[in-house]
């Protein structure tokens, strides 16, 4: 199957992030705590990705590519605020790994 939509959309989720990251510094307003724009930011991503995730299985570098399988860790790694989605997305990286699919280093 081709998921280069879906490819897309991680690695904009990615990239959204990294935006909003690189402005609150910018402006001085990332530092004190966990930023409540960015708090609301990652809750958003990781409802998205795992919108993904239930559709296509963890995204791995066979589905949607290297940059976006790298996309994927980064917003996982973000989700903070998602303890649950987290752990659902340890088992599937796990299992991903264990299949030669992904990245251990994540």
């Amino acid at each position: 199957m081709d998921y280069q939509d879906l490819a897309k959309t991680i690695i904009g989720l990615k990239n959204t992030d990294l935006e909003l990251r690189d402005q609150l510094i910018m402006s001085g307003r990332l530092g004190d705590g966990y930023n409540k724009e960015m708090a609301d930011l990652h809750n958003k991503n990781a409802d998205i990705l795992s919108d993904i995730i239930d559709e296509i299985g963890y995204p791995t570098t066979e589905k949607v590519g290297k940059e976006a399988s790298e996309a994927t860790w980064l917003v996982i790694q973000h989700s903070i605020g998602r303890p649950n989605f987290m752990k659902k997305c340890m088992k599937l990286l796990e299992s991903a790994v264990n299949e030669n699919k992904a990245d251990p280093k994540n």
